[in-house]
């Protein structure tokens, strides 16, 4: 009986392990459409904001109603916040090409 034990150890000891095996934990799968309130959470900004970018005349947000609840791609928000990122503005060029204008202008 001790050669059975042994033998099923080595054979274990032997087998390839999956590294996140014991560490992964298992989470449900997100939703992909979301109401208002869960993309208050998703996005960390407040139902106004959201409600502001969906009814904004120019480049909304797209959304969905069913009866009253309205319902965004969790992808869809992603991408068109990507395309909404502040972009960095060079004051000191700014200011140089107003300073050149003025002094053409003179």
């Amino acid at each position: 009986m001790s050669q059975i034990g042994r033998s099923v150890t080595s054979v274990t000891e032997h087998e390839p392990r999956d590294a996140n095996a014991g560490s992964m934990i298992s989470e449900p799968p997100q939703p992909e459409w979301l109401d208002l309130k869960e993309l208050t959470q998703y996005a960390c900004v407040s139902e106004r904001t959201l409600r502001a970018w969906i009814h904004r005349p120019v480049d909304p947000l797209p959304a969905a109603q069913v009866g009253a609840k309205i319902l965004v791609r969790r992808s869809v928000l992603d991408r068109w916040l990507e395309a909404h990122q502040v972009k960095h503005l060079d004051v000191g060029c700014i200011v140089d090409e107003l300073v050149a204008g003025v002094k053409e202008m003179g």
